[in-house]
């Protein structure tokens, strides 16, 4: 069964009366939505009461959550690794406590290495951080790395797969087919994109138009905004031919939650 939901809040949500996450699942429900990803992007401010009643929420709306790990996570940065792992085991353990245990997160950036050199950088990381989370008693859980859209950043669909290659059992393709689209400068082959996808049995997808230039991803619009889309009703199809339980966010600009009903809408058409 295929999910759809928000990342964050629209604006729908607080017209609405809204003025709290912890009111998502009730309102996401209502919209019949089914999935909500909260974002520590920018920092994990969350305290573990309020990780409580959102995962008590979740768990009666039926609302499957899942975290957004900060964005300033570089695995290609070596001198960087105690503090990428404190930022992912923190969003873990806010994760589990609210029923969740998909965490998506960003592999880093080139920066001055080569970028064979970067992406065997986050492989290393990757290999001492799920050891370190073992260790910790840490187990279900998927980190879900992410495919971006600039061209500095480690993170293309073939980075991606090989990544998670290294451990099936807790690594998972965060699979942004806008950041995608980004990188493809409007040409993306979405039919090779879902058959490199095969050997992962659930993927999580953010499916969202983002706006691009000859660098790659600039800012996320709406579905509204088509100069910058891809074929959504091929995507739908292709989504439905995959066996895993699949889970689609959307990362509109304001109005993801509405956008999240249309995604859901072409999948069931």
């Amino acid at each position: 069964m295929v999910r759809f939901g928000p990342s964050g809040n629209d604006i729908k949500f607080y017209a609405d009366g809204n003025q709290s996450s912890v009111d998502a699942p009730r309102w996401l429900e209502k919209l019949g939505l089914t999935a909500y990803e909260i974002s520590f992007g920018r920092g994990i401010r969350m305290t573990d009461k309020t990780a409580q009643v959102i995962g008590a929420q979740a768990a009666a709306h039926g609302i499957q959550i899942s975290v957004h790990a900060p964005y300033y996570i570089n695995l290609a940065n070596t001198a960087n690794l105690e503090k990428n792992y404190h930022y992912i085991k923190r969003s873990l353990e806010l994760l589990k406590v609210m029923g969740g245990n998909r965490l998506v997160v960003h592999t880093g950036c080139q920066m001055q290495m080569t970028r064979e050199e970067a992406l065997n950088n986050c492989k290393n990381a990757l290999r001492v951080i799920l050891q370190r989370l073992k260790t910790d008693g840490m187990e279900d859980y998927w980190l879900c790395l992410e495919t971006m859209g600039k061209y500095s950043q480690i993170g293309n669909l073939d980075e991606v797969c090989e990544l998670c290659s290294l451990d099936m059992e807790h690594l998972m393709p965060t699979v942004d087919l806008g950041h995608m689209n980004c990188l493809a400068q409007g040409k993306m082959n979405l039919e090779k994109v879902f058959q490199q996808l095969k050997i992962f049995p659930q993927v999580h997808f953010h499916i969202s138009f983002i706006e691009y230039n000859t660098k790659g991803e600039v800012r996320h619009v709406t579905l509204a905004d088509e100069q910058f889309g891809f074929n959504l009703s091929l995507v739908m199809k292709l989504l439905r031919q995959r066996p895993g339980d699949d889970v689609v966010i959307s990362e509109s600009d304001q109005i993801m939650a509405q956008d999240s009903l249309k995604l859901r809408d072409f999948y069931l058409q």
